[in-house]
């Protein structure tokens, strides 16, 4: 096996196009986007003879208290779909050690197959855990499983093969109602990737946070989502705005990768609210995906416990559930890995 640092974004994100390519979190474009933002981020690829085999976006990420550091893969390592279960396992139990000797941190985040499930204790001895063979009531000891973590841990998405009216048939009828209330209402659908049209977004978004009481991203996120280049150039993330006499009363900002659309942020007015305007940027998202050929659109995240009534909206246009794979930890440095559980398990 042979690990080098990425030097060709090219090899990339043709590697993440053919073997995982709904998997932006781990791609070069994503990295970027956390590079503009002052975070520290590293690309392996992981090598078998000639033939590439596995990348992995690391990103090195300061903990709250301490001083101390983590990494994390969201969604990673990506591995080739080629290759076996054992080899997989083989291959990140050398990678997880490649990274032991290098970074000064405390653990390792990330989503590794639910067939190379490893624990920490038998990294050395070359034990395979098959995710068949783990019970419901088995617990991982020091590798927990992120409850909290990022991303969503489940989503749901609607088929594009499908054609525009089977698509509108699996809605709910108040969903088709709202869409076409919208466009009676003569409300109107542009795209853009100005910061002039984002800034609009970012007004609307205030007002939401402000009324669903959380805490938004800095304005500058939202910037270097929408002015980060991709390698492929069908790939982009764009803002969606709905307006009314010319006014923005809600908007979405849509990223286009690979085969998938993604729904990431969405925003509204508090006034205009009866419009049903959110409605109708869904379906006309919808609409463009599909005359571009995308396969599918996911809405990015739903939980009936955390988010009730945002998940009722998306459950609202049809589509099927997904789960996301699992998020896990391999500790880097047992001792303070040990600290940090205790420390957060107490609080």
């Amino acid at each position: 096996m042979r690990i080098k640092g990425n030097t060709d974004p090219k090899i990339w994100e043709e590697f993440i196009a053919n073997n995982q390519s709904w998997n932006f979190l781990q791609s070069c474009w994503w990295g970027e986007v956390l590079k503009k933002e002052g975070k520290e981020v590293k690309r392996w690829e992981i090598w078998r003879g000639n033939k590439l085999q596995g990348v992995v976006l690391l990103e090195k990420k300061k903990m709250a208290r301490g001083g101390l550091f983590y990494l994390e893969s969201l969604w990673g390592p990506v591995w080739s779909g080629k290759l076996a279960g054992s080899i997989k396992s083989e291959l990140l139990r050398k990678f997880y050690s490649y990274i032991v000797k290098r970074e000064n941190s405390i653990f390792w985040r990330l989503s590794p197959p639910a067939s190379v499930l490893i624990s920490p204790r038998a990294l050395e001895s070359g034990y395979l855990m098959e995710a068949g063979n783990i019970e419901s009531s088995f617990s991982w000891d020091i590798f927990p499983t992120l409850a909290r973590t990022r991303p969503p841990k489940k989503t749901l998405f609607i088929e594009l093969s499908l054609s525009r009216e089977d698509i509108l048939a699996r809605m709910k009828p108040k969903t088709r109602y709202n869409i076409n209330l919208a466009k009676r209402k003569n409300i109107k659908i542009s795209w853009s990737k100005s910061e002039r049209e984002l800034r609009k977004f970012w007004k609307l978004n205030l007002d939401t946070s402000r009324r669903s009481k959380f805490n938004p991203h800095s304005f500058n996120h939202y910037l270097n989502i929408i002015k980060t280049r991709c390698i492929n150039p069908k790939n982009r993330a764009e803002v969606v705005l709905a307006k009314n006499g010319g006014k923005a009363i809600s908007a979405n900002i849509v990223l286009f990768f690979n085969e998938t659309v993604y729904y990431l942020h969405g925003a509204s007015s508090n006034e205009e609210r009866n419009s049903m305007s959110t409605y109708l940027l869904h379906w006309n998202a919808i609409e463009k995906a599909k005359n571009e050929g995308c396969e599918v659109y996911d809405f990015w995240g739903v939980d009936q416990n955390k988010w009730p009534g945002v998940t009722r909206f998306k459950e609202g246009f049809g589509g099927k559930h997904k789960e996301y794979p699992p998020i896990y930890e391999i500790p880097l440095n047992n001792v303070y890995y040990k600290l940090y559980r205790f420390y957060r398990t107490v609080r």
